[in-house]
């Protein structure tokens, strides 16, 4: 099969489902189907509605099989360690057991990685030379393009900007560390940051940005000092790999309208001014982590 013919299969595992879909190298979309994620899910229990999943396109023909997943993974041994997102899930075998049950080849990868991928191929980072793409959501996850190749660091686990150090002895991360970026910028930081003030934990993010909209002082206090800290991660990627594009993703730019000037602000401050007139900052589109997963298989 040509390859502008091939079909290729893609598995993003997200915290509320875990969806696949179908497309060639343009990212048109052939086929789609998604399941909903159960938190309690055991290794079997996972495994086994992954299998299900993915037996829901075997009338089409794909090449192979690409699956994001949060880490910490081994992407050499094809083992999902841990999830934050399933919290029963230890040592999951994913690829080997899927290697069983299918004939294509399966690569897995880390989300952010993922996501990297898909704005490179299909997005807002088509076409550049050195892409930073920054995951805004439950987490803060991250992932590097370099002349069209992925940076995979150790097993698929490196470019955690999310778990850098922003503020020593600072508040608890989810990675059982303090001060990490994204226990002051995630979806998780800043409820945790919340309760912290005033011993409420909101019920979601989109409450949390109501409040800030509203001008709540504690609100928009905890979101001021989650910005500086996503400003500082960008500022060491970007002295780092000095990107010539920055694409921030996932579910939190629904509020970059409140985030953009102070944060372009901060960055100015920041980074050396040669880096910073280099680099462009966007805000993706809405690509798909399981396009970014299919497209580990290019």
């Amino acid at each position: 099969m040509k390859d502008d013919q091939a079909l290729y299969l893609g598995i993003d595992i997200g915290g509320g489902s875990v969806r696949g879909v179908l497309i060639n190298r343009e990212g048109q979309l052939f086929a789609e189907n998604k399941i909903s994620t159960n938190r309690e899910w055991t290794n079997s229990e996972f495994l086994e509605e992954l299998i299900r999943l993915i037996e829901t396109f075997q009338n089409h023909k794909f090449e192979s099989i690409g699956i994001g997943t949060p880490g910490p993974l081994s992407i050499n041994e094809g083992i999902i360690h841990h999830s934050a997102n399933l919290v029963n899930l230890v040592q999951v075998p994913i690829v080997s057991t899927l290697q069983k049950k299918f004939p294509q080849k399966i690569l897995l990868n880390n989300d952010a990685n993922c996501a990297a991928l898909g704005e490179y191929h299909f997005g807002k980072g088509k076409g550049s030379q050195s892409l930073l793409v920054l995951a805004l959501g439950t987490g803060l996850g991250a992932g590097w393009v370099q002349n069209g190749n992925l940076f995979n660091g150790f097993n698929g686990n490196g470019f955690e900007l999310g778990h850098v150090t922003v503020q020593m002895n600072g508040a608890l991360c989810g990675c059982g560390q303090k001060g990490c970026v994204e226990s002051y910028f995630s979806a998780r930081g800043f409820l945790n940051r919340y309760k912290d003030h005033t011993g409420v934990m909101l019920d979601s993010a989109k409450i949390f940005f109501e409040k800030v909209e509203l001008g709540e002082e504690i609100a928009e206090k905890i979101f001021s000092e989650g910005l500086e800290a996503l400003a500082e991660s960008i500022r060491a990627a970007v002295h780092l790999v000095n990107p010539d594009k920055i694409v921030l993703v996932g579910g939190l730019t629904q509020s970059y309208h409140l985030m953009e000037k102070p944060l372009q602000a901060h960055l100015k401050n920041k980074i050396f001014p040669e880096l910073y007139n280099h680099f462009h900052l966007e805000v993706g589109g809405n690509i798909a982590g399981s396009f970014g997963a299919a497209s580990l298989c290019f």
